[in-house]
This record gives structure tokens, C-alpha cells and sequence, in this order.
């Protein structure tokens, strides 16, 4: 339960609540009512931090210091088995719609802290739902304003199960620098698709000119998200592009490495 002292200072009572994202060295939980984030650093977590994972339940108390803006942060941060917190049943129909606004996380400038999705379009003026970490079936999913969702309803009737729509697009590689790139495939004027290199499938090596397959919207992603995805440790475990034909030579590299021979000419004998 959450409480606090008489002096409304935070108290050493237990909170829990699920990770919502990881940095380097800290990360936010999402308070158990889904309203909030509250900022841990990896020296408060009892345990190894780096076997934490986006949705991971876990428990923590309220430091008594207090941040830039009054702002609280967690200490004695400790993982939870899987299934500890009770959460809503989900009901059965699936909707199809549209992401009106992300989390936080994605875009820490918003006010709110939870995402919104709609049923539909937003100009159908259909029903909205709100939707935290937990909601988002890939957790890794930066999920984006107009991004197309499947997802269900809880009984608290917030947005679960969200799965993103993503349509297969050919393109060929633009340009590659260092982990991240770009598709030629031009999604605003002026603009290509950008990709980080764990985003493609068995860990091939892309070069321009690749010819690739994407799972992906043909959406810009903001230049905020892609100044983040440059320093990000992306999830490898579901890459989402496929190499189909990369340029070779005769030799059957990506060029030709025909060795010069050079050849010493014996000396001439005059008559």
C-alpha cells in the first residue's frame, strides 16, 4: 500500500509498480495505478539490475530526499516473480485503431505520463483509451502518434494487448553510419526511412545499395527518436528486417579482391 507521515514526507511503506524504462545506469517504474513514473538509479536495486526487463514487476520504497521539482525518487528496488501483481481480466474483443499519443518515455516533453489510443481514426471520434508498459505486448515497440494497433480492453478499461500493425515495405539501403541508417524510401520530403543495425535479421552487415525487407510503417520516426535510437541498446531478439539481395562480385564478395601478382622477369642473356 502507498502512505505517507503526518508531515507528508514519503514513507518506508512498500510501493510496486512495473519497469517502464531502462538506461544506462537508471530507469523509471510505473507506479501500480498506471498514472506516473518514478526515476530509480541502478545503485538502489537490490539484486542485479541489469536482468531487469521493460514490464518487470517489482517492489520499492519512496526516498525521503526529494529531486529538482519535489520530485521523489525509488530506493530499495526489488525484482518480483512474474504474476505477483494482480492485473485486470482482459476482455475478449479485439479493436483495430490508431496511437494518438505515446508515453512519456517516448517523448519525455508531453505532460502525460500514458499513451492514448483511439478505436478507428481520430477524426472518426470513436472511443479513447489510455495504455502504460504494461499494455504493449513487444515492450520494446516505440509505439508513435498515428502508428496503426490492434489491442483489447481490461475491465478498468484501459488498453491492453496493443500489437502494432506493420506493413512490408522493399526498399534498398541509402546510407549506412556506424550502428543506424537509412531505407531509400522516402516518407516525408526530403526525408528517408532511418534502421539500426540490431533491427536486421541474422546479424547481416548492411552496406548501400543492399536490397532489404522491413517490417515497418512507412512513418519518419521524430529526430528526438532517432537521436535516442543512435545511443540505444536495441532489442535483437526480433529483428525486423531481412537482407534479400546484396551486391556481389565474380569472387562472391562485395567487390572484387583479386590479389596482383607481380612477377619477377629473369635476366636477359646478350649474345
Amino acid at each position: 500500500m502507498n502512505g505517507s507521515t503526518s508531515s507528508g514526507r514519503p514513507s518506508a511503506t512498500l510501493h510496486q509498480g512495473f519497469v517502464a524504462a531502462l538506461k544506462d545506469t537508471f530507469g523509471f517504474i510505473e507506479t501500480i495505478a498506471h498514472d506516473k513514473e518514478i526515476f530509480f538509479h541502478f545503485s538502489n536495486v537490490e539484486g542485479d539490475a541489469a536482468s531487469f526487463e521493460l514490464g518487470q514487476e517489482v517492489e520499492y520504497t519512496l526516498s525521503s530526499r526529494t529531486g529538482p521539482g519535489g520530485k521523489v525518487s525509488a530506493e530499495n528496488v526489488r525484482m518480483l516473480t512474474k504474476g505477483t501483481l494482480p492485473m485486470p481480466k482482459v476482455m475478449a474483443e479485439i479493436f483495430e485503431g490508431t496511437v494518438l499519443r505515446s508515453m512519456r518515455s517516448i517523448n519525455p516533453d508531453q505532460q502525460e505520463y500514458c499513451g492514448l489510443v483511439c478505436v478507428g481514426n481520430e477524426s472518426d471520434g470513436l472511443p479513447q483509451y489510455e495504455f502504460g508498459i504494461t499494455g504493449i505486448v513487444n515492450k520494446r515497440e516505440l509505439l508513435q502518434p498515428g502508428d496503426q494497433v490492434t489491442f483489447q480492453l481490461d475491465e478498468s478499461r484501459r488498453a491492453v494487448v496493443i500489437r502494432a500493425i506493420r506493413k512490408k515495405l522493399i526498399a534498398t539501403v541509402d546510407a549506412v553510419k556506424g550502428q543506424y541508417g537509412f531505407l531509400n524510401y522516402e516518407t516525408e520530403e526530403g526525408k528517408k526511412l532511418f534502421f539500426h543495425q540490431s533491427e536486421v535479421k541474422d546479424g547481416n552487415s548492411l552496406s548501400p545499395g543492399d536490397e532489404v525487407e522491413s517490417k515497418n510503417t512507412p512513418t519518419q520516426r521524430p529526430d528526438r527518436l532517432i537521436s535516442r535510437l543512435k545511443n540505444l541498446n536495441c532489442d535483437t531478439s526480433k529483428p525486423r528486417m531481412t537482407v534479400l539481395r546484396q551486391p556481389k562480385g565474380p569472387d562472391g564478395t562485395k567487390g572484387f579482391k583479386l590479389q596482383r601478382t607481380i612477377s619477377e622477369s629473369e635476366p636477359i642473356e646478350e649474345p
